[in-house]
């Protein structure tokens, strides 16, 4: 057992329990998990302003994660903004308003550069390895998140065998999901807003011993407590559409770095396809 399995950080200590926690609790549990690394500038009485609760609710709140007090788990907080974790130092953003190109393009930038920074280069490179050398990989993402799941999947498949949508059309979850196990790696798109259902395959699939890594905002909950790894981004916008653009870009991040661990295996399989695409005359020249 690892000493984080121990200890674990305040963020998964909040999705392991946020089912059960009460609803004053669940407001202080959706502040933290919003902006995590706020708590570290903030005392127990601002956060029981903010957040809308008495004092003796964020009392309570601390207790039922497992801390003495308040200050313990801020504590917890500061070690992990000293010692450089991303998701921690990540500040809550606020977006540009507007409808024009200039801010557009601003607030794309800003959520690009939000989510590529609360990425662990350690957690990147684990994740990366453990699809490369996976039996196989399943993909999924519903709505609005099908698309980068798509996208993920397209590129993966172009880089290894057996690399398909787990939600894939004309067959059910349970029939791609059917056989998996611990040689195998399902990465799930996960931003808001998700179907109801959503959690319990994420349950499911952990149960079948499968390595889950999931691509989410920071809205999600409970989930992250069931998965290997967690990988964050940043979608919301002060206009009514979110933002892909930092998750189209931690995709491609990890499908780089998945290329990279591949090494000539890759490579030949990208110089076999374009071989038939020559030969099917299937492309533009």
């Amino acid at each position: 057992m690892t000493a984080e399995s121990k200890n674990p950080p305040l963020t998964e200590r909040l999705h392991a329990l946020y089912a059960d926690l009460p609803a004053r609790e669940r407001q202080i549990a959706d502040f933290i998990l919003e902006s995590p690394g706020e708590l570290a500038l903030i005392n127990a009485n601002e956060l029981a302003e903010r957040t809308s609760v008495s004092n003796a609710t964020v009392t309570r709140l601390f207790q039922r994660l497992g801390y003495q007090s308040f200050d313990e788990a801020r504590r917890a907080v500061r070690e992990l903004r000293a010692q450089g974790s991303p998701f921690y130092l990540a500040e809550k953003e606020a977006g540009p308003r507007g409808q024009g190109i200039s801010q557009t393009l601003a607030g794309e930038i800003q959520r690009l550069e939000a989510s590529l920074a609360m990425q662990s280069p350690l957690t990147v490179s684990a994740v990366c390895e453990a699809i490369a050398k996976a039996r196989t990989v399943r993909v999924a993402g519903f709505r609005n998140s099908y698309f980068p799941a798509a996208y993920f999947c397209t590129t993966l498949s172009a880089m290894r065998p057996d690399a398909s949508m787990l939600n894939s059309a004309g067959q059910t979850l349970a029939e791609t999901a059917a056989g998996l196990g611990k040689e195998d790696v399902v990465v799930l798109v996960a931003l808001r807003r998700r179907p109801a259902g959503f959690l319990n395959l994420v349950k499911t699939l952990a149960a079948s011993g499968c390595r889950i890594v999931l691509i989410a905002d920071r809205s999600i909950r409970e989930a992250p407590a069931h998965a290997t790894w967690t990988l964050y981004c940043a979608v919301e916008t002060p206009q009514l559409l979110d933002s892909y653009a930092g998750a189209m870009a931690v995709l491609r991040l990890l499908a780089l770095e998945t290329m990279r661990k591949l090494g000539p295996d890759a490579r030949r399989r990208l110089a076999d396809i374009e071989q038939l695409h020559d030969t099917l005359n299937d492309l533009e020249s």
